[in-house]
């Protein structure tokens, strides 16, 4: 008995430009599934991670605010005591001249800032940093007149002259 045959198949009796062609059609059908599954994985890898890099970049963009205006604080609160200090030094009475100098850092959380001291009222310190832009004001509680003045980040001076009975802030 002789095994059942497909239309136009002679079985091993084809031409072997025939059964060539039919083995490579076959050989490159599952090859695409492997190509295709890689491109795809890859495809998909690429867009989620584009993803959590766009939506991290606001995060980090935030946070660095918040420490800036945190750092802000802290020196603004620092160079406030001094303030404060040199007032109560300088209303002691035999007092002509009193300085202090106080060491800031010059940059905050990777910025530079300025400072400027507002007389009042309300007397306090203005501080705004250039990158990101964020401004913090801090209070001053002192007797004397404060005389308005901006200095960069960095070491400032602070003097009170008892013939001009006034505080200065100099860098």
């Amino acid at each position: 008995m002789t095994p059942p045959t497909l239309s136009g198949d002679r079985g091993d009796r084809g031409r072997p430009e025939e059964r060539a062609r039919r083995v490579r059609l076959r050989s490159t059908d599952r090859g695409v599934s492997t190509a295709l599954g890689y491109v795809l994985t890859l495809t998909i890898t690429v867009v989620l991670i584009s993803g959590l890099m766009v939506a991290a970049g606001g995060f980090v963009s935030d946070e660095r605010e918040r420490v800036t205006e945190t750092e802000l604080d802290v020196v603004g609160n620092r160079l406030a005591a001094g303030i404060e200090s040199v007032d109560r030094i300088g209303a002691a009475p035999g007092e002509s001249r009193v300085e202090a100098t106080i060491r800031l850092p010059p940059r905050v959380a990777g910025t530079t800032y300025s400072i400027e001291v507002e007389p009042g009222p309300p007397t306090g310190l203005v501080l705004t940093s250039t990158d990101p832009e964020v401004t913090v004001r801090v209070p001053v509680k002192n007797e004397t007149a404060l005389a308005t003045s901006r200095v960069d980040g960095g070491d400032v001076t602070i003097t009170y002259d008892s013939s001009s009975e006034t505080l200065e802030v100099v860098s």
